[in-house]
């Protein structure tokens, strides 16, 4: 009688402690999926504001190209357009055109097409600018539009679509807009500023 008591204490505890330890696994698990979830919902939102973010910055630079879309290639501009429209050509065919032993040479060749304070915001006399860090880079397309002369002065933007690589890997597209001033008396550029690359060239042609 002893015995069948010991062994129904025996077997009770045992399925007491499978039963516990199922429970166990079960909280562990349901605990692991409201964390997942919980992670989810965060990139969620996180994605969502990001895209409202981008479209919000699309639908501005949309609407600051079409201010700028006077003219779209050199028919009826003035000479001070072609000028503006050829110096702005050439200094970012430098400035996105280079292979790692050929990135020190960009800023001779652009000096006399911007401004003494232009150049000395991109190459300060106090800095010693090596090489590309292994980048290549090439100029595949710069879409330039111009409003009317104000002044002396000439507004426009760039669309610029490049290829850039680091090392031996596979060059990668990239679409960026700026925004450029030239000064028609000196014909140089005054101003280049980065409007943001978070757009493909389809979205703003």
């Amino acid at each position: 009688m002893k015995r069948s008591v010991v062994l129904s204490i025996a077997l009770g505890s045992l399925i007491l402690i499978m039963s516990l330890g199922t429970n166990a696994y079960q909280h562990s698990q349901v605990k692991q999926a409201q964390q997942q979830i919980s992670r989810l919902q965060q990139q969620k939102r996180q994605v969502s504001q990001q895209l409202t973010k981008t479209n919000q910055q699309k639908q501005l630079l949309s609407t600051q190209i079409d201010s700028y879309k006077t003219y779209q290639n050199n028919k009826d501009k003035s000479t001070a357009e072609i000028d503006f429209n050829n110096t702005t050509n050439e200094f970012l065919k430098y400035m996105f055109t280079f292979e790692p032993d050929s990135y020190k040479t960009r800023k001779e060749h652009i000096k006399g097409l911007i401004s003494n304070d232009l150049y000395n915001q991109y190459f300060p006399s106090n800095q010693n600018f090596g090489d590309s860090n292994n980048v290549s880079s090439k100029l595949d397309q710069a879409k330039v539009y111009t409003r009317a002369k104000q002044g002396q002065n000439i507004d426009g933007l760039a669309v610029i679509t490049f290829e850039s690589k680091t090392g031996s890997n596979d060059f990668k597209k990239q679409t960026v807009l700026y925004q450029l001033s030239y000064d028609t008396t000196a014909k140089q550029l005054t101003k280049v500023k980065s409007l943001g690359d978070s757009f493909e060239a389809s979205d703003i042609q």
